[in-house]
């Protein structure tokens, strides 16, 4: 394990001590500069350079090439390359990440604490700098493939999200193709289940796909689309396309997951019934980014406007409404 006060050098021979340690991935630790608040070093972990140094180095460099072309500080992209004191590589400096995790917001509690006030104007407010961060990757033709809202943050009071753990997106430069080797199955479209995320090709309607689970779960406070009465797990019910909210909320689980769909636009219902449904097994089928975009701007004037509710009021105990049908 890399010990707190260690020092690094940059590219240049800059030595540089490293602060606390913020955080422990899969592949290496997170820590802070102590001269620098604002900077974050991505130390790989012994193991994970023996294996796969070479690989991670090669495409660290490529994503530092795309850089000061495509990325800002909304994506905590590689920015400086990071040395031990034997003059190794080990890993980037990147700049730090402001906010709460999304994966906070999208829950049915937790949102009450690191989100106080929360409204719907304020999630959706979220949810349209999210698919603009996305739109920005697709155009310098980078797909995030592995969705986690815990890799999401957002800063309370304002409409600020930051992407974090961009070293796994897949990106292609110079003709080489970098794979996202990770990824969750319950995020990941039916075509690319059961298949080696290292072989996996993402592109925008795979990515469509996912990016419309993650709008799902803020705008249900953490509800999953495939989560059904009677059902099998997410996954499962995802292979077959059995979104409940399509099918008259007959198998939609108890409690508030009813006021909270019946609350949503229209528009929105029928994007989410149609990517989960028809758009489950074709991929042409499922809405598009530019198309979210515009439903959820769509969303939040109508909101300003008065013509959507803006409270996000959780009831107190479970209780059972009539279905609201979606087209």
């Amino acid at each position: 394990m890399v010990a707190r006060g260690r020092v690094v050098t940059d590219s240049l021979g800059k030595a540089r001590r490293l602060g606390k340690r913020l955080e422990r991935g899969g592949e290496g630790e997170i820590f802070a500069l102590l001269d620098r608040p604002d900077v974050i070093v991505k130390w790989y972990y012994p193991d994970v350079l023996n294996k796969r140094g070479e690989e991670l180095h090669r495409k660290v460099e490529a994503m530092r090439g795309l850089h000061d072309a495509h990325m800002t500080r909304d994506v905590c992209w590689p920015l400086i390359r990071v040395f031990d004191e034997h003059h190794r590589w080990i890993g980037f400096a990147m700049y730090r990440a402001r906010g709460v995790k999304m994966g906070f917001l999208a829950h049915a509690l937790l949102y009450q604490r690191y989100f106080p006030g929360l409204d719907r104007q304020q999630i959706v407010g979220y949810l349209i700098r999210f698919v603009e961060i996305v739109q920005q990757l697709h155009e310098a033709g980078v797909c995030i493939g592995d969705y986690n809202l815990n890799n999401i943050f957002c800063m309370p009071g304002s409409d600020q999200v930051t992407l974090i753990d961009c070293d796994s997106y897949q990106l292609r430069m110079g003709g080489t193709f970098y794979p996202c080797p990770v990824g969750s199955p319950d995020m990941t479209p039916k075509e690319h289940q059961g298949v080696a995320f290292r072989h996996t090709l993402r592109n925008p309607r795979s990515e469509a796909f996912s990016l419309a689970i993650v709008l799902f779960k803020c705008l249900m406070l953490g509800r999953h689309p495939y989560d059904i009465v009677g059902g099998d797990d997410p996954v499962r019910n995802l292979r077959r396309g059995k979104f409940a909210y399509g099918r008259g909320q007959r198998d939609v689980p108890q409690g508030v997951w009813y006021e909270l769909w019946g609350v949503l636009p229209e528009t929105i219902r029928d994007m989410f019934v149609t990517t989960f449904t028809a758009g489950a097994g074709v991929p042409s089928r499922r809405a598009t980014l530019a198309q979210w975009h515009t439903a959820l701007s769509d969303y939040r004037e109508a909101m300003k406007a008065g013509e959507c509710a803006v409270q996000l009021s959780m009831p107190s105990r479970p209780r059972r409404r009539k279905a609201v049908h979606a087209r």
